[in-house]
């Protein structure tokens, strides 16, 4: 029996049997439904028709005779609304299964997956027809994947996960313990903020939370790895209300997730070009970037905020782009070179002072 087999007076009763979550007596179901399916012996009749359907499914459980027979449903052998009558959408919500894990609640995650269940059913009905054959084998054509080297995402905990995203789904407070990278000690630090935003970094999920300040009153944000989150639990009180944050301008304008921004500049880049052109011909790093042609390369000069990913972006690139503007940055870069090549020159690390 499949879920399409179902009418409203069958997922209605389902959907009382699991709000009780317990035996419920016939009269008291009868009660719940009368309003809707009206009050005539014909009616109930109709109820009970539909219980003994369901009964037979497998869907619910019954104990009992007559009027003071029980009902309960099954959790493990609950039916699904979800349908999926075209190839096209089977294919996106497929390819969209990939991606999803990380960016929805638990209850909006286990939805989307019946309805993946549903489209791989869908999708696999007609083993030789040309449209579905093509919609089985688009999971093999098209990937997203992480543009620097492939490393193994941090494990992440079910539990943890589940109670982030349940306070970000319900609003409310969460209760963390924290492995601070910051602090000397592996100890962690209990914190009780508000869930604001759930980010996903490369191979790394990151945490936006918020907490009002004692003595200013004002919010103060915090950035959790979710990684380092020892434990998690969702509580029942509301969230605090950050009226100023929006996850789109955090991204863009205050560059959180660069690390350590500074305040935007306008910077000289050299490039050379060895037998292939260089990625920052197709790449922008700026609206105002402009390029001079130069005879072994380019001159890009762009207004960037420095931070410590754009440092590590241009020393990934080395030798062949050198940062020639401003002066105190390319300093700066210098020294992490100089010090780079002194340590493989020996193989090891000076002695710290």
């Amino acid at each position: 029996m499949s879920g399409t087999e179902l009418n409203p007076l069958h997922w209605d009763v389902i959907e009382q049997l699991q709000r009780d979550g317990d035996w419920m007596p016939s009269r008291a179901l009868y009660e719940r439904l009368r309003p809707k399916y009206g009050y005539s012996a014909a009616d109930a009749k109709t109820m009970q028709r539909a219980l003994q359907y369901l009964l037979q499914g497998g869907f619910i459980d019954g104990r009992g005779q007559g009027s003071g027979r029980c009902w309960r449903s099954l959790p493990d052998r609950a039916p699904s609304r979800a349908k999926v009558n075209s190839v096209e959408l089977a294919v996106a919500l497929l390819q969209l299964e990939q991606f999803a894990a990380n960016q929805l609640p638990a209850e909006a995650l286990k939805t989307l997956r019946e309805h993946c269940d549903r489209s791989r059913e869908l999708l696999n009905s007609h083993p030789t027809y040309p449209r579905y054959l093509q919609g089985r084998a688009w999971r093999g054509k098209a990937a997203v994947i992480d543009s620097g080297f492939p490393l193994l995402p941090p494990a992440q905990d079910e539990a943890i996960m589940g109670a982030v995203t349940d306070a970000l789904y319900r609003n409310t407070k969460l209760l963390l313990r924290y492995q601070n990278a910051a602090l000397s000690t592996d100890a962690p630090v209990s914190y009780h903020v508000s869930a604001l935003a759930l980010i996903e970094r490369g191979s790394v999920l990151y945490l936006v939370s918020c907490r009002r300040s004692r003595r200013s009153g004002r919010f103060v944000r915090y950035l959790h790895r979710l990684d380092r989150i020892v434990s998690a639990a969702a509580t029942h009180e509301p969230a605090d209300t950050d009226a100023d944050f929006d996850l789109e301008r955090f991204l863009r304008h205050e560059h959180t997730l660069l690390f350590f921004p500074e305040a935007p500049q306008r910077v000289t880049l050299r490039v050379r070009e060895r037998g292939f052109r260089s990625r920052l011909r197709h790449y922008r790093l700026s609206e105002d970037q402009t390029i001079k042609e130069t005879r072994s390369g380019f001159e890009l000069v762009a207004t960037v905020r420095p931070s410590l990913t754009f440092k590590q972006f241009l020393l990934g690139l080395a030798p062949d782009v050198i940062l020639v503007k401003p002066a105190h940055l390319r300093k700066e870069l210098q020294a992490v070179l100089e010090g780079a090549a002194s340590a493989y020159s020996t193989g090891k690390f000076p002695q710290a002072a």
